[in-house]
């Protein structure tokens, strides 16, 4: 048995591995492009591997924010694909990348069910995510069920807001509106991560009094035929400052003629959420209410997403995951 870093002359070893073990059908395996931007760092992937005899029995991927800014340091981990073709082998080669990287905050979201079991049976923090969303006035959607539901709310029209649409703009933000989260991000991270991202168009808007930037909210927009939703991808800067964001989701649902604006999130004090005027997914259950989170495909369907970490006690109240984080918000198709 060996467990080793993925190189590059094992990757056509690795992806029949995957499609046996994991998915038939991935994106990486139609765009390599796509997964060195992603794990490539440092000339080796962000993956190891276990082989016997030569023949990979297990892989467990990570994704570190030190790919987006070297100067992130390298104290936060996300639990990217694990695959096994023998449970013993899965168990060993989660345990060695624990033991190899020592990182404070190791965390894996929206895991499988064999995952997220085994990160509880290893007394890691789980849950699900919180799902909030607001919709737009529209009586009948396409999206959503039930077609007539609205929990609009009108707002005073404040412009409180900037679209940051020039390199510089990010690159410049005060390095002060970062300083509120674990896992730590920067100003070359959001344009790493979001602004220069090869498939997806993000937008990305910074909440501002005079010019002081108060807080930053990453979007994406996402499409089925006609119609169009809103996704609030990730947000930096003091929770106190979530609730300034209803404004901006007005615009926003009016701008691009969409149906709802959601989030997935950890972290955020649910009073905040509810001062933004989003509510609770779950708070709709009776109605059976339906605020779909996959496009590629779309599905018409509720979705939980998990999470887990490692327990910080001392640094829990600063913790927060968005879907930008891991692998939460990848391309499906290109």
């Amino acid at each position: 048995m060996k467990i080793k870093r993925l190189k590059k002359n094992d990757l056509k070893e690795f992806f029949k591995f995957l499609k046996l073990n994991f998915k038939k059908k991935h994106i990486f395996y139609k765009s390599k492009y796509l997964f060195d931007w992603q794990y490539f760092f440092n000339k080796k992937y962000n993956f190891y591997i276990l082989t016997i005899k030569n023949k990979i029995r297990s892989v467990q991927g990570y994704i570190t924010y030190t790919i987006y800014d070297d100067e992130i340091k390298k104290d936060s981990i996300f639990l990217s694909v694990w695959a096994s073709s023998h449970v013993s082998a899965g168990s060993k080669i989660f345990y060695n990348l624990m033991k190899k990287v020592k990182y404070k905050l190791i965390v894996g979201l929206a895991s499988s069910d064999q995952s997220f079991a085994f990160q509880k049976l290893i007394n890691f923090k789980c849950g699900f995510l919180d799902h909030f969303f607001l919709t737009s006035q529209k009586y009948s959607k396409k999206l959503i069920l039930p077609p007539n539901f609205s929990n609009f709310k009108v707002n005073k029209d404040i412009i409180n807001y900037e679209n940051l649409t020039v390199e510089e703009e990010i690159y410049n933000l005060n390095i002060k509106v970062f300083k509120y989260q674990i896992p730590k991000k920067t100003p070359k991270y959001l344009l790493n991560r979001y602004f220069k991202h090869p498939v997806y168009k993000y937008l990305i808007y910074r909440i501002k009094n005079n010019l002081k930037t108060e807080a930053i909210f990453v979007f994406r927009i996402c499409k089925y035929r006609n119609s169009s939703a809103i996704r609030i991808i990730d947000f930096i800067g003091p929770d106190s400052q979530f609730p300034n964001g209803k404004y901006l989701f007005n615009h926003l649902l009016k701008k691009y003629s969409a149906e709802y604006i959601d989030i997935y999130s950890y972290g955020i004090p649910k009073k905040f959420l509810l001062k933004s005027n989003l509510e609770d997914v779950n708070k709709y259950r009776k109605q059976k209410l339906i605020i779909p989170n996959y496009f590629e495909p779309f599905i018409k369907k509720n979705i939980k997403l998990a999470y887990a970490f490692n327990n910080l006690k001392k640094t829990r109240n600063k913790i927060r995951f968005f879907k930008g984080d891991s692998d939460l918000d990848r391309p499906s198709k290109i």
